[in-house]
């Protein structure tokens, strides 16, 4: 079959493009896979994911005339373990909250990949997506659409940057960014920020979207990652304290900043005095052998340690990015 595979593609969305490439509907092709749960029917790709047995996989590979391995390796949701266990060919259509989102790929992707036999949704581990081969942010509530972040070069900038921050220092970075992120959407619900709002114009975006707030302020967002990273680094050459220093230099920091995206004087500290807390709660780690403590205890973060999204890395209480939680 001329069905081409898209890296980090869902089930759900493979098989829906898989049936219409067939001419068929997605209760046969199911049906030619395995034995469904009583009662379940097909449900769209964008609304939940179907998971499959490894007879059922290994079917679906034959189909397609590919190898397992090949399929497993682009489609995340067949590999061993999300594979529905037992040896019958089976499929299941849950409606348990999955461990991601489903994501939809990029119009170029689509054009590239979808063979004109509908739309691509990706596992993936945020509610929005930037596309680094195409330039394109999409999002898990404006399915059917992507932006063109051409007009935006500063922030296609921040995005690699952040890439490379959270690769060199791991779950430290990814923590850090987490953490930032929370910060700077706290200042975005709170305050209109000239540069966030001219950011949103150039994409002929309203400056409110909650779907595309991540782009506007991503470049501070890595701005105040860093700060926090500065810090933590202080405080891990001090395990036991005294703190002083390494807080205030933080906070000018921060303040520089708020100068200059002319937050209101004092309220841009509320959100920073919220992390600072939560990590006094916890003290940084003993040098082991003479190496300097490593930054950021695991204690404030250690729930967070399998989980992927942005939200759930972070240690602050509130979700911004929702407009039915105050902030």
């Amino acid at each position: 079959m001329s069905v081409r595979l898209a890296g980090h593609e869902s089930n759900c969305s493979l098989l829906w493009r898989v049936a219409a490439a067939q001419g068929v509907d997605i209760a046969f092709l199911l049906a030619e896979l395995g034995d469904g749960e009583p009662g379940q029917q097909a449900v769209q790709p964008h609304l939940a994911e179907v998971f499959l047995s490894a007879p059922a996989a290994e079917r679906l590979a034959a189909m397609l005339n590919v190898e397992l391995s090949r399929l497993q390796w682009a489609l995340p949701h067949l590999r061993e373990t999300h594979l529905l266990p037992g040896q019958q060919a089976r499929w299941e259509w849950p409606w348990y909250p999955m461990e991601h989102y489903l994501v939809p790929a990029c119009s170029r992707c689509v054009a590239l990949r979808g063979g004109g036999w509908g739309p691509i949704w990706l596992v993936w581990p945020e509610s929005w997506k930037i596309c680094d081969r195409h330039g394109q942010f999409t999002h898990v509530r404006q399915s059917g659409s992507s932006m063109d972040l051409a007009p935006l070069a500063q922030v296609v900038r921040a995005h690699r940057q952040r890439q490379r921050f959270e690769h060199r220092h791991g779950p430290i970075g990814a923590y850090l960014v987490a953490d930032a992120f929370a910060i700077t959407g706290w200042w975005w619900r709170k305050t209109v920020v000239e540069c966030w709002a001219r950011r949103a114009q150039r994409a002929g975006q309203p400056e409110s979207s909650l779907e595309s707030a991540w782009l506007w302020m991503h470049p501070e967002a890595l701005e105040v990652a860093r700060a926090l990273l500065d810090y933590e680094r202080q405080r891990a050459m001090r395990p036991g304290g005294p703190w002083a220093v390494a807080e205030a230099q933080l906070l000018e920091r921060l303040a520089q900043m708020a100068d200059v995206l002319e937050l209101p004087p004092g309220t841009w500290r509320i959100p920073v005095a919220q992390w600072l807390h939560q990590h006094h709660r916890c003290m940084p780690p003993v040098a082991q052998m003479g190496e300097p403590g490593r930054p950021v205890t695991a204690l404030i973060h250690a729930d967070d340690e399998q989980q992927q999204s942005l939200a759930e890395r972070c240690c602050l209480p509130w979700d911004w990015n929702d407009p039915s939680v105050p902030v």
